[in-house]
Order: C-alpha cells, then sequence, then structure tokens
C-alpha cells in the first residue's frame, strides 16, 4: 500500500504538470533574459530546471525540433497541442483534494488514490494518442524513417550528460 500511495502522489504530479510543459516545449524560444528565467540558480546555490514535459509525447516533440519541419507541419503540431490542453483543462479543474491525497487516514484516502490513477491512464492515453497522431498525421514518410536515429542521438546526448554529471557529483554516484 505504501508504494501505491507513492505511485499515486507521483501521477498527481505529472497529471498536474503533463499537458502545460509539453506545450511548452513546442514554442518558440524566448527572449527573456536567462539571468531571470527559471533555469537560474536559486537563492539557496541550487539549480532550478525547466520541466521538459513527459516521455511519451516530450521526448516526440523534441525530436521533431531536428527532423527539419515545415511551418505548415509546426503549426499543425501546435493546433493538436492547444486542442489536447483544452480537452485536459476539463480534468485539471477536478484536481484531487491534497489534504485527502497526503492522507492516508483519510476515510476517502482510497477513492483519491483511484481517481488519480485513472486521471494517469487517462494522460497517458491521451498523450500517446497524440503522438501516434502527429506521426502518422504531420510527419512525412522521409521524417518517419529519420526519428529513431535522431531519437538514438538523443538518447546517446543524454546518457553522456548523465555520465558527465556524475563525474562532477561523485557522492550522488555513491548512492546508485
Amino acid at each position: 500500500m505504501k508504494l501505491n500511495s507513492r505511485y499515486a502522489v507521483l501521477a498527481a504530479a505529472l497529471a498536474g504538470v503533463g499537458f502545460g510543459t509539453v506545450a511548452a516545449a513546442q514554442n518558440e524560444p524566448s527572449t527573456a533574459n536567462p539571468a531571470t528565467t527559471a533555469g537560474a540558480p536559486a537563492a539557496t546555490g541550487r539549480h532550478w530546471h525547466r520541466a521538459h514535459g513527459s516521455m511519451l509525447l516530450g521526448t516526440m516533440l523534441r525530436a521533431t525540433r531536428q527532423l527539419n519541419l515545415t511551418p505548415q507541419q509546426k503549426q499543425s503540431i501546435r493546433t493538436l497541442l492547444t486542442q489536447a490542453r483544452n480537452e485536459n483543462k476539463s480534468n485539471a479543474a477536478a484536481a484531487p483534494d491534497v489534504t485527502v491525497l497526503g492522507n492516508p487516514g483519510d476515510a476517502g484516502y482510497a477513492t483519491a488514490v483511484q481517481n488519480m490513477q485513472t486521471r494517469a491512464a487517462s494522460r497517458i492515453q491521451l498523450e500517446s494518442a497524440l503522438a501516434a497522431n502527429i506521426y502518422k498525421n504531420v510527419l512525412t514518410d522521409a521524417q518517419r524513417q529519420a526519428l529513431p536515429g535522431v531519437l538514438a542521438d538523443m538518447k546517446t546526448q543524454m546518457q553522456q550528460r548523465r555520465a558527465n554529471w556524475l563525474q562532477q557529483h561523485p557522492a550522488a554516484n555513491a548512492g546508485s
């Protein structure tokens, strides 16, 4: 039961963040001052990083940036994301009560966890359908063929960044 509650809290966090950050991943880069954005170090010395969306849809959207999309394709993706975001707004309005979800002793806790599991499954279904729609209806055959190579390059870069980070933070490496 303890593990289920951890997954419920994780699902709640992902559901709240999912579509908003995915949409931000597709927008054009901002011209804001980097020192005042969320990526700037906090006063405590920690670095805060902007969320990059879900693994399902966010990865595909980041990959599309390397596929030389036409302006029409970019607009099609933006339209699909806007439609998905509007559909998700109704789900976001029914957010769970954190006083119930955060308290396993509450009488409504089991129901709240079940509702979060249902919402997480629904979000995953929506995102996978959206990714499939982009893949089938927006990308050209050449772009679909190039996608696995782009994803492999992204994976290699991520592994290199992780290895570099672990070299710079040896204490974190001791725990894994």
